[in-house]
Parts: structure tokens; sequence; C-alpha cells
């Protein structure tokens, strides 16, 4: 008799513990409805009030069951808070360009990403570096250029006859002849037209009759160059390097480019170089921006001690694009990749 009243003593008291968490449990469920339905907005700040006070009396149906299991005490989640995002005017017509010409109207950078497909294709990341935070980059000066259709690059080069050996089988054309690096230049020059930017380019021979001392001609074309065209901005000497094919490819969207060398002129004594550290402050910000979107076609920045044209323009850089073993046309995509990067800085610098 004592063993069955013990056993319905004991069913009563769990069943009036399970009774008792069951009710904690639908009120705890009420409450999360009551919560999760509230509009502060359209209740006023009583009922913040009033609903604060009465979640403070009833806590957390899981806190007061797993507070009695050794454990598991404090290893309740907290409730996962959504936030909505504001739908205000400005961000419905974000909205709206952004579905229709794939523009972020906050972005200023997105609209070269429609204009320029290459960078389009390139994923994109919060820019880093640009004309207005390089430390001695001399500012643009784009004053009655753009608008009259003024050319503001230059390209020319000096080693007139360098070509590559996929395309005509030899590293230089003889006899005065111009080399494919001369097409090269052309590609450059109309890249930035189709981006809206002027180029004049130079095809003069300068390496003949005497290779070594081509920098004396091509230094009065140089000169010629800009005396003519004031509204030049930068002027580029435009080579290819000595080197090995392994060392000189990249990968650019699935499609092989040549590398890229920017080659910044520090003087000597005796040829003095007073724009090289302007000229140092470009290339990096070539640099940088190649390696932005297009990881692994820079080979990086060369400081010589020499002279080059490059005191001439505090914006003049020696380009090389490119091997011997490369061909023409990796070469050319390059130079087309550099057109859309120039054709940024000139812009950002508009801004």
């Amino acid at each position: 008799m004592r063993r069955r009243r013990r056993y319905y003593h004991k069913s009563k008291m769990i069943a009036m513990t399970v009774i008792v968490m069951a009710i904690m449990i639908v009120t705890s469920g009420i409450y999360g409805i009551k919560s999760a339905g509230a509009l502060p907005s359209e209740t006023g700040a009583a009922t913040q009030v009033s609903t604060a006070s009465w979640g403070q009396l009833w806590p957390n149906w899981k806190d007061v069951l797993f507070s009695g299991i050794p454990g598991l005490a404090g290893s309740s989640d907290s409730p996962l808070v959504v936030i909505k995002p504001e739908v205000t005017p400005q961000s419905v017509l974000r909205g709206v360009v952004m579905f229709l010409a794939n523009i972020d109207i906050k972005d200023t950078r997105s609209w070269f990403r429609v204009e320029i497909p290459l960078l389009a294709s390139v994923k994109q990341e919060q820019s880093t570096i640009s004309a207005m935070t390089v430390p001695n980059f001399p500012k643009f000066d784009f004053k009655n250029t753009l608008t009259t259709g003024k050319p503001v690059v230059g390209i020319y080069h000096t080693h007139t006859a360098e070509s590559f050996i996929p395309n005509s089988g030899v590293t230089h054309r003889p006899g005065g002849q111009r080399g494919e690096i001369v097409e090269v230049g052309e590609a450059l020059a109309k890249r930035l037209e189709e981006r809206g930017y002027k180029a004049i380019q130079s095809k003069n021979i300068h390496d003949y009759p005497s290779f070594m001392k081509a920098y004396g001609p091509s230094e009065i074309t140089a000169k010629a160059m800009l005396a003519e065209n004031p509204s030049i901005q930068m002027l580029f000497d435009i080579h290819r390097d000595a080197d090995k094919r392994e060392n000189s490819i990249a990968t650019v969207a699935g499609v092989t480019v040549a590398r890229m060398s920017i080659v910044v002129a520090k003087g000597q004594p005796d040829l003095v170089q007073p724009h090289w550290q302007q000229n140092h402050a470009f290339a990096k910000l070539i640099d940088a921006k190649l390696n932005q979107y297009f990881p692994g076609v820079s080979k990086g920045i060369q400081l010589v001690d020499w002279r080059f044209n490059q005191h001439l323009h505090p914006r003049a850089l020696l380009l090389e694009v490119g091997c011997q073993e490369n061909s023409k046309e990796e070469a050319m995509r390059t130079v087309e990749l550099l057109g859309d990067i120039l054709a940024e800085i000139m812009a950002e610098s508009k801004e």
C-alpha cells in the first residue's frame, strides 16, 4: 500500500512539473510573438516600456530550463535580431539604377566597370590608392584640354626596331625598319581614344644607324612633341624587355598577356633629373592599380641611375612590355589593360 501511495505521489509530482513547464513554454511563446510583432513606430514609447518590463518579469523559458541542468546553464542562444533596411526614395532609386544599368550611384567606380569591359570582368575591391593619395604625385592640368580634344598622352619609341620573335622571327628589325613595338604603341593610343582621351604617337626611328646612341634622337622627338602639344599630361617611351617567356607572361580572364615593367630614372650628378620623385609617384600609382585589377601583369618598378628623357616631364615613364619571346598580340593586350588603368587615373583626377 505504501509503495502504491509513493508511486501515485511521484506520478502526481511529475505531472505537475510537466504542466508548469508547459505553461511557461506557452507564456514565453506568446511573449515572443508579441515581441516579434511589435511596431515601435506605431505603438509608441509607452508600449516599448511595458514590453521591456514584461520581458524582465518573464525570462526566456530556455534560460529557466537550462539553469537547472549542469553543463547547459548559460548555453541558451540569444534571440536573433533581424534588422530590416530602411526604405527611402534614395535607396529605391539606387536599386532601380543598379537593376537596369548595373551602376551603383554611390560608387563612381561602377561607371568605369560599365564603360571598361575588362574591368567589369574582374572582382572589384575597395580602392586603396588614387592620384589624390599618392605622395609627390603632380596634379593634372586638364583645363581646356579634354573639351577641345587636345592630346593628353604622348607615345614614342627610343628603340624603334624592337620586335617579337613569334611574329617577325627576329629581335630587332634591321636597317632602320620599324619593329612590332610601334604597333604596341598604336594599340595603347587606340585604347585611350576609345576611353575618350586623345593620344599622339611618334613613329620616328631613333636607333639607326646607332642603337647605343638612340636616346639622343629620341630626346629631340620628345621635346618637339611636348612643345607642339603642351596639353600632354603623360609621356611614355615604350620598349620590350630582354627576358625569358616564362618570366614575361600572365593570365587575365583566361587570356595570356605580356607582363610589363615600369622604369624610373633617378639621374646622375652630371645628368640632373628634377622630376624623378614625381615620375616615381606616377609609376607607383600605375603599378598599384595594375596589381589591384590585374594581379601578375606588372613586374614592378625599376629605379635606375640614368635619365631616359624623364627629365622632360613630371609624368614621363619608360615601359617595357613583354620580351622578345612574347607575341605582339600578347603585348598589345597588355597595353589595352594599361589604357584602361590610365583612363581611370585621369577620370579620378577630374572629380
